[in-house]
């Protein structure tokens, strides 16, 4: 290791979660207005998808923080009594819940919610509608509960989450170099989340200031070719 190198740690960063750091762009506008209007719902259950690194992560902490929500981990649905978790919280949140191995634990839940006349949110990557799920009883509780989608990020999606996550991990970005990258990276959230890590990662090592050569060594150099959304 030279003198001009350090050893980056991975101590990682604190990404901001609150109301006013979440970018609201015409991909997510819908599902903002969502959380929004909560409690005045159509329905005791909302659907929210999109692809990975969307903001539905995000969203889920805004709508805890807005409507008292518990964010469900995946065994309490299963080993929680449902009637004394519904009671306890305003609302619920599943973040993460593409994959339902528990549909008869998921379906009492549904039931508990509506009779409480309390909310569930469920998130995943796609609608609750197109999930495989055997149970008949389920299956028309995710048919027929509203959703919305967080859609694949245009342009201006693209320099808006660049921007923020450079600024989570409280680093320098110039005009130029946002321009360089939206016309170089793959249009999707999980290529921009990668190079700003790699940025990161890579400036902190080499212990150099954030350029358009740094930039364009890490994404010519072939990881780039692979990232594609889910």
């Amino acid at each position: 290791m030279t003198a001009s190198q350090q050893l980056p740690l991975e101590l990682g960063h604190r990404p901001a979660t609150g109301r006013a750091d979440f970018l609201v762009t015409d991909a997510n506008r819908e599902a903002v207005g969502w959380i929004d209007t909560w409690p005045n719902w159509p329905s005791h259950g909302l659907g929210l998808y999109g692809p990975p690194g969307c903001g539905k992560s995000h969203l889920v902490h805004l709508f805890a923080a807005k409507a008292g929500a518990h964010v469900l981990h995946v065994n309490e649905i299963s080993q929680s009594d449902p009637v004394a978790l519904v009671a306890k919280h305003h609302a619920l949140a599943w973040d993460n819940a593409d994959a339902v191995s528990h549909e008869q634990a998921l379906f009492h839940l549904f039931n508990v919610v509506r009779e409480a006349g309390k909310h569930l949110l469920i998130v995943g990557r796609t609608a609750p509608a197109r999930w495989d799920v055997s149970l008949p009883d389920l299956k028309s509780r995710l048919n027929g509960m509203p959703s919305v989608e967080i859609r694949s990020p245009d342009d201006a999606t693209i320099t808006a989450v660049l921007v923020k996550l450079f600024r989570d991990r409280q680093l320098e970005i110039t005009p130029d170099l946002v321009e360089y990258i939206q016309k170089r990276i793959p249009r999707t959230f999980v290529a921009v989340q990668t190079l700003a890590e790699r940025v990161d990662r890579d400036a902190l090592a080499q212990n150099r200031k954030i350029t358009v050569p740094l930039v364009r060594g890490i994404l010519e150099g072939g990881e780039f070719d692979a990232v594609a959304p889910d």
